[in-house]
């Protein structure tokens, strides 16, 4: 095998930006890092509608059938179980190595086609990149052998927002929304808005014990988010709610000014949360989490985070009012901590060198 700096990619990417989620941003950041290593042939999907993999996956094997005719390539990167469906169909022509991430979602999927497309994809790759213990434990169940498996963290660097648009964001935000950051409790969930991040769920059964003074803001959309809708207004909860939906720089303002983020997850029957990146990008900013220790979330949330049992509402809401009885002192080392611990443990450096030393060993 060539070098790290010789290696040729075949980078192949089914969800990749401008459609939005977990998988696009890890695919984006990856992607950008890596091609300043060596030499990387993007081929993205940038929509979100399902529909598009019955033109993007045959578009994808193509490419990949070029790129391996004409010995273009030393490792083909299936960036999820999905795409790695036709790793099956090129291994027979080619000696490049395969390497696919595994995010743990896919691994569950009720479709008995797709599913046994992608089980065969996966047994026909080199290795397989996981990206928590908790997916590792997923793959395995679905027939990954072990000795196949490495775990990779995702990195985390959320894009930032430069101080003074910063200041102008909070200002046209207070203002418009009656809230005060730094005067009022303010708590903060966003994220695409699935049954499984447990926020309908903790309108009925964790706010009710919260102090009527905390506030909640809740951004995103999702499958989930008629019935969080619903429930605000069936409970009289717009003194004390917020729903909307927060650009890219706004999101980028209010992660770092808001008191806590919280993150009430819940077990769900095929679907998990391979590891969780947006209570990862609070603390990166210096927002410290609370969350239920759900699925991987465990792994993720160390220093500057607060892990509570699953379900238990009334400890969730302890901890929140534990926070906010802290002096402004002992609440500023928490936020630290947590910015602290994200921006060392969780590195893209890191996370694209693990990738790189896995492609060269594969």
């Amino acid at each position: 095998m060539s070098s790290q700096n010789d290696i040729r990619i075949l980078f192949l990417a089914r969800r990749y930006p401008p459609s939005v989620g977990g998988i696009e941003t890890h695919c984006y950041n990856f992607h950008r890092r890596l091609k300043k290593k060596c030499a990387v042939k993007l081929v993205a999907l940038g929509k979100s509608s399902l529909l598009h993999l019955l033109w993007f996956v045959p578009y994808a094997f193509l490419i990949s059938f070029f790129f391996v005719l004409f010995r273009r390539v030393d490792v083909i990167y299936f960036s999820d179980g999905v795409i790695c469906s036709i790793a099956p169909f090129l291994r027979p022509i080619t000696h490049a190595r395969f390497v696919v991430t595994i995010y743990g979602l896919e691994m569950t999927y009720a479709n008995r086609i797709l599913s046994r497309l992608m089980r065969y994809g996966i047994s026909a790759c080199d290795k397989v990149a996981v990206i928590s213990q908790n997916t590792k434990k997923v793959a395995m169940h679905a027939g990954v052998p072990p000795e196949k498996i490495a775990i990779i963290y995702l990195g985390i660097d959320p894009p930032g927002v430069p101080k003074a648009r910063r200041s102008a964001l909070k200002a046209r935000f207070e203002a418009q929304r009656g809230i005060r950051f730094g005067r009022d409790k303010i708590l903060l969930n966003f994220g695409r808005q699935v049954p499984r991040k447990g926020i309908a769920q903790f309108l009925e059964r964790g706010l009710p014990l919260l102090d009527s003074d905390i506030k909640l803001i809740i951004s995103g959309t999702g499958p989930d988010s008629a019935r969080i809708r619903n429930i605000w207004k069936k409970n009289e909860l717009q003194d004390r709610v917020l729903l909307c939906y927060l650009s890219d720089e706004e999101l980028g303002t209010i992660r770092r000014e808001a008191d806590l983020f919280i993150m009430p997850n819940v077990p769900y029957p095929n679907d998990v949360e391979g590891f969780g990146i947006a209570q990862l990008e609070c603390m990166h900013d210096g927002t410290p989490a609370v969350v239920f220790a759900v699925d991987a979330l465990p792994e993720s949330v160390g220093k500057g985070g607060y892990l509570i049992p699953p379900n238990d509402y009334a400890a969730f809401a302890d901890q929140i009012h534990a926070f906010f009885r802290l002096s402004p002192k002992e609440r500023a080392q928490i936020k630290r901590e947590a910015r602290d611990y994200v921006r060392s443990e969780f590195t893209w450096d890191k996370t694209t060198a693990e990738y790189l030393d896995l492609f060269v060993k594969a």
